[in-house]
């Protein structure tokens, strides 16, 4: 498993064309800018999810989230790890050709 601690401004590279930067950390949320070539349809996850699924990723979410404010998480505790496996499914996802 691949874990990346990213800053802001600091990005993240998936081949020769994609790039992927952290514009923005905060109150449990991530916001990245994503570089890639026209011809790469770029997605997010929950939008190829069956609707019933997406909703209990959502409440999965919001419980984690709530959780982790009233055991007092640091903003930083609350942002998301990136994984290996997650960075593979989103690159299949923009750039299938590649994998």
């Amino acid at each position: 498993m691949l874990v990346l601690t990213r800053k802001k401004a600091e990005e993240i590279r998936i081949g020769e064309n994609i790039t992927i930067k952290v514009i923005r950390c905060g109150k449990g949320t991530v916001k990245i800018g994503i570089d890639a070539p026209d011809h790469v349809r770029v997605l997010r996850a929950e939008l190829c999810l069956d609707p019933a699924e997406a909703e209990a990723r959502l409440a999965e979410d919001l419980d984690e989230e709530s959780d982790q404010q009233a055991a007092g998480a640091t903003e930083s505790d609350r942002l998301p790890e990136v994984d290996a496996g997650d960075l593979a499914q989103f690159a299949a996802l923009i750039y299938p050709q590649a994998v």
